[in-house]
């Protein structure tokens, strides 16, 4: 019975992608796997494993993180990316610093609060268009 689990486990592990990782390598399944009262698996494994597991967790989080906040950047039309995310970063580690939340809707007010007070980093769509198309709205 048990190597049964084991194998539906190693089988999970196949279809968990993770950037250059291999969870069949980093993990060796060298685990207890037991089925509780109502019928659900639960496994017992190494708190190496665990770590491993956790650190793999937050380092895909931050990515996800950073990968967000890009987006929430290039939609305001930074004049010079490195710049405006250098500003972006400082910005966020004061909210870390003051223990607020970031999450989502708050990537995307945190540069629209730096874009308030640095226009400079970002490109202004008016001053592009011809002034009798600016006053049309």
């Amino acid at each position: 019975m048990s190597d049964q689990y084991t194998e539906q486990i190693k089988e999970l592990f196949k279809h968990v992608s993770v950037p250059n990782k291999n969870l069949d390598d980093d993990f060796r399944l060298n685990s207890l796997i037991f089925e509780d009262k109502d019928r659900d698996l639960n496994a017992v494994i190494s708190v190496q494993s665990l770590n491993q597991i956790f650190d793999m967790l937050t380092e895909l989080r931050e990515e996800n993180l950073e990968l967000k906040l890009e987006r929430a950047i290039w939609k305001y039309v930074p004049i010079d990316f490195a710049d405006t995310w250098a500003v972006v970063m400082h910005e966020l580690e004061d909210k870390k610093h003051q223990n607020e939340p970031i999450d989502d809707a708050n990537l995307n007010n945190i540069v629209k609060d730096v874009k308030k007070k640095h226009p400079n980093l970002f490109l202004n769509i008016d001053d592009l268009l011809p002034s009798e198309i600016r006053h049309i709205g």
